[in-house]
């Protein structure tokens, strides 16, 4: 499910924009999407919603579309975004930000549709590997499988360790966990001790006593299973680079 939220504050762009996301994926039916509109810019930037493409108008009272995208971003880092603006001032910062397409306004069929299918590109592939974790207040926040180094057990909750940051999943146990990882992208991850799981890719060491990720924590292990993890690990590091 590809997840879009589009802000403006002027109704009636809104409504264009909104009626160009039905027209593109009314061609795309394989394409599954749930668009969502804002009028009110504090309103996205507050939200805890993750977006998987931001279509964000520039000029906005108060709160421009870029600072939005900051505060979206430093959430959610894999968001796409897609600036909108009636002037081309903005489109230095729109890029510094990562930012897929810079549309001026009015907005064309033809160059709306290649930002989508820009963003669409970028997405492809990606979004059947994310994992989806229950946070606490009802949230839901989407991680990209790949951006995942470990998730430990801590009483009732499981810790997701990213590079981007810590995330707390409250409803799932960690062999439910594993089993959507082992379901997402089969083998990638690893339960080397009771507690946790760990990606394979983020070891950096292994020794008889413990497992070093690349972000400097250990997770230990029985020495009578060095053997087997260093294999597994060895395993999937020759089978990913042939």
């Amino acid at each position: 499910m590809i997840r879009i939220a589009i802000c403006d504050d002027m109704k009636t762009s809104l409504d264009e924009i909104s009626s160009l996301v039905k027209d593109y994926f009314s061609s795309r039916p394989s394409a599954r999407y749930i668009a969502e509109e804002y009028t009110s810019p504090h309103s996205l930037a507050e939200s805890n919603k993750a977006y998987d493409i931001l279509i964000l108008d520039i000029i906005m009272p108060s709160l421009s579309g870029t600072e939005i995208a900051k505060r979206i971003l430093s959430r959610n880092p894999e968001s796409r975004i897609i600036f909108i603006s009636s002037s081309r001032d903005y489109a230095v910062d729109a890029f510094a930000l990562g930012a897929l397409h810079y549309i001026t306004k009015p907005v064309g069929r033809r160059a709306f549709e290649e930002a989508m299918n820009r963003a669409m590109e970028s997405l492809r592939g990606k979004e059947e590997r994310r994992l989806m974790i229950n946070m606490r207040n009802s949230m839901v926040h989407s991680v990209e499988c790949s951006k995942i180094i470990y998730i430990e057990s801590i009483g009732y909750t499981r810790i997701v360790h990213t590079a981007a940051g810590n995330y707390e999943e409250v409803k799932q146990t960690l062999s439910a966990l594993y089993e959507e990882l082992e379901k997402i992208c089969h083998g990638k991850f690893i339960m080397p001790y009771r507690g946790y799981i760990v990606n394979l890719d983020s070891i950096r060491t292994i020794t008889p006593g413990k497992i070093t990720l690349c972000d400097g924590s250990a997770v230990l292990i029985k020495r009578g299973d060095y053997r087997r993890i260093r294999d597994i690990f060895f395993s999937w590091v020759f089978s990913s680079h042939k």
